[in-house]
């Protein structure tokens, strides 16, 4: 091979780049070693030149080895479709037959005979001769999921799923025209109540969600609510769940269930001495005891599977399960087997006996047959959050939020987890997710998560990726992207290396954005892409076209190094926010505590950038002054050095946010932190246990931040904004 080597050519169709431009302007060039690793992950080994070769012969000859790809995926208005066909030319005189069966039950059908379809590409592969040649189908079918089948003369058959998708995705009418709409972002577990187990959980959101509604928000932001691990309580962070396809079951409220009323057990459980002590203690930190709170909610919830199994409401129990299909049974077995092999003392299932390392292997049939109950409980547990996410959803679309419940979904998986057990032929197994360095971590990031193997994705038909988007369309009007430039490309990073050691890998885009909005249409889901970092180019422009909202961070949106973007420049399609929860709140920004923290945890790759990160950011507060007071929502002479006192922090918060509800961006977003003038930082990008992430829980409870005049005020500016008559008059009295 010339010009090229054989390393390179697989990596290159295998969609590994062959470098990137750092954040800093430098050329990294991916060595031969991170190929090889990458190449193994997704299924095709390259350890040396002969494994190369084998390797880049299955790729490059695996569309010719089968009649027709086992996935096509279409646009609205495209025309009708030509179908690729690779038949033997020893076969053209033959007569195939087709069958297209439509998601609604039509059925199209008709023959034809190889030689009739005119003349192809001829390629021999194994001595057989073949040509692919195409077969026109008389019209698109509607956007929907479809069925192609192609059939021999002698009964060999080939399907394909032939999805037909439209060219954008849903966007709610509230956001179809100016003003929009806005909505509160919180951290769930950060959440307060009188009756809350030591964290917030869906009651306390549904409380949330009820009562913005009524303030005029028209949605309510969370952060993921991905199942993590009810077994390894001290594994939290929900952007590394075990699976992104089910339910965060610590969020459970479980004085909300209805046998908590009538279980004498649970009562009497719940009403020891010693029980009531540690909940006691549990609710009072600052920060959540994840292990505390899942000490005392597991012989509850035992105790109340216990009488639900003798209740009347095993007909809704057994309809959940049956419409969570197989899927949704393997994760509750993964739950139960997890638990077990915790025990044992072997928590990672790769390390299990090999007979219990995949979903239908003899040794976990054994185990479902011999653990039936405990897994009915991890399946009812998945149904409590269920329903529970899903009042907690209705309690703000019922008190009048436009949008409902605006859900996050992760990058990625942890590679111990549920998902990567059930779906291990669809991921790259021995990588990790990251990103390079950029200014929020400047020494690049490995988030330790397994991304999606973009070859087996289209060999699947797409369905892993489906599933996960219809998981977290549920229950919501609108979902969050984390790292939206997953649909286009991912960073990796090899094992054992440096975050700024990886490469990009790329993703099967138009298919993905197609596929994307499908599934907004279908749930009726407002879909926002987070495209902060380092961007591709022409990803922004089809996020646009795809009626996908950006997502615009205000601290991070300059004009130039004295202004920041006026409100008026902002982008109309997308979300605006002061920061998120990777960034500290307005109160700890404008202080610089944040440079602080990352200073003496040495997350800076030099000496001295701390304090050049200071001087910048002195220089952005400013800035900010002079953008806020520049729009009359900020006094010119605010104070712009030292640490702000309580009532200065909660005038710079409003007006950021009178400054976000004044621009083009059709959706304003508000943090809980902010309003209040908290200083706080929710996540530290780049630590683990070295700094509280996803600890914090607000100082007041979820009725008191509601009544709190200072979100009220907030609520008044923007229905004055909106041209709605203002739902609290000054005194707080409603009206």
């Amino acid at each position: 091979m010339t010009g090229i080597s054989a390393l390179d050519r697989l990596a290159n169709l295998a969609g590994i780049e062959d470098g990137w431009w750092d954040f800093f302007g430098q050329w990294r060039v991916v060595p031969p070693e991170t190929k090889r690793v990458f190449l193994a992950a997704m299924g095709f080994p390259a350890a040396d030149e002969s494994e190369v070769k084998a390797s880049l012969s299955v790729l490059e000859t695996r569309p010719w080895r089968r009649w027709i790809d086992p996935v096509r995926v279409l646009e609205e208005g495209s025309g009708a479709p030509s179908l690729a066909v690779v038949l033997p030319v020893a076969a053209d005189g033959q007569v195939f037959s087709w069958r297209l069966e439509e998601e609604l039950g039509i059925v199209h059908s008709g023959s034809f005979r190889p030689a009739d379809l005119g003349d192809g590409e001829v390629r021999s592969v194994d001595g057989v001769v073949l040509c692919r040649r195409f077969l026109a189908l008389p019209a698109l079918p509607p956007s929907g999921y479809h069925r192609l089948v192609l059939t021999g003369p002698e009964g060999a058959r080939a399907e394909q799923s032939l999805i037909v998708a439209p060219s954008r995705a849903y966007v709610p009418p509230v956001l179809a025209q100016a003003p929009g709409a806005w909505g509160i972002a919180t951290q769930i577990y950060a959440l307060r109540s009188p009756r809350d187990w030591g964290l917030g959980g869906y009651e306390s959101l549904a409380e949330l969600a009820e009562g913005a509604a009524k303030l005029g928000a028209s949605c309510i932001g969370v952060n993921p609510l991905h199942a993590l691990f009810p077994s390894q309580p001290e594994r939290f962070s929900p952007y590394a769940p075990s699976s992104r396809m089910f339910l965060n079951t610590a969020y459970i409220d479980i004085e909300s269930i209805p046998e908590f009323a009538t279980c004498r057990e649970a009562r009497r459980l719940y009403a020891a001495p010693a029980f009531q002590a540690m909940l006691g203690r549990a609710r009072e930190p600052g920060l959540v005891d994840y292990d505390a709170a899942a000490r005392l909610a597991r012989p509850i919830l035992e105790a109340l599977f216990r009488a639900f199994r003798q209740s009347d409401d095993q007909a809704a129990f057994e309809a959940f399960r049956h419409a969570g299909g197989e899927r949704a049974r393997q994760f509750a077995l993964f739950e139960a087997l997890h638990e077990t092999m915790i025990a044992a003392g072997t928590p990672y299932w790769r390390t299990w006996p090999e007979d219990l390392r995949r979903p239908g292997a003899a040794g976990v049939v054994r185990f479902a047959a011999e653990h039936e109950d405990r897994i009915a409980f991890y399946h009812w547990l998945q149904f409590v959050a269920d329903r529970q996410l899903e009042r907690a959803h209705r309690a703000g679309t019922d008190a009048g939020a436009a949008i409902g419940l605006y859900r996050d979904l992760a990058v990625g998986i942890a590679g111990d987890g549920g998902e990567s057990w059930l779906e291990q032929d669809s991921l790259a197994l021995g990588v990790s997710v990251g990103a390079p360095p950029d200014p929020l971590a400047l020494k690049g990031q490995d988030w330790g998560l397994l991304p999606f193997n973009p070859l087996a994705l289209p060999e699947r038909a797409y369905a892993p990726f489906i599933a996960v988007m219809r998981a977290n369309m549920r229950h919501a009007g609108a979902l969050r992207l984390d790292h939206a430039m997953a649909l286009q490309r991912l960073y990796w990073v090899p094992p054992g290396l440096s975050a700024d050691q990886g490469a990009y890998v790329r993703y099967p885009v138009e298919d993905l954005f197609r596929l994307v909005a499908l599934e907004s249409r279908r749930n009726r889901c407002l879909v926002i892409g987070e495209d902060l970092g380092t961007v591709p180019d022409g990803f922004r422009e089809r996020m646009v076209q795809a009626g996908i909202f950006a997502y615009r961070v205000m601290v991070f949106e300059k004009e130039n190094a004295d202004r920041f973007r006026a409100s008026d420049r902002f982008d109309e399609q997308a979300l605006a926010i002061f920061a998120t929860h990777d960034l500290p709140s307005a109160r700890a920004w404008w202080s610089g505590h944040d440079i602080d923290r990352r200073e003496a945890l040495d997350l800076y790759p030099r000496p001295g950038q701390a304090d050049e990160e200071r001087g910048q950011r002195a220089h952005d507060r400013v800035a900010l002054v002079r953008t806020l007071a520049g729009e009359g929502v900020l006094s010119g002479d605010f104070p712009i050095a030292g640490d702000l006192a309580d009532d200065r922090a909660v005038e710079l918060a409003a007006a950021a946010h009178a400054f976000l509800g004044r621009s083009r961006s059709r959706l304003a977003m508000v943090q809980i932190e902010d309003v209040l003038g908290l200083d706080l930082q929710m996540n530290l990008p780049g630590t683990t246990t070295e700094h509280p992430n996803w600890r914090h829980r607000y100082p007041h409870d979820t009725a008191e931040i509601l009544a709190d005049e200072h979100i009220r005020s907030l609520a008044r500016g923007f229905a004055a904004r909106d041209g709605r008559r203002p739902l609290f008059q000054p005194g707080g009295d409603s009206v």
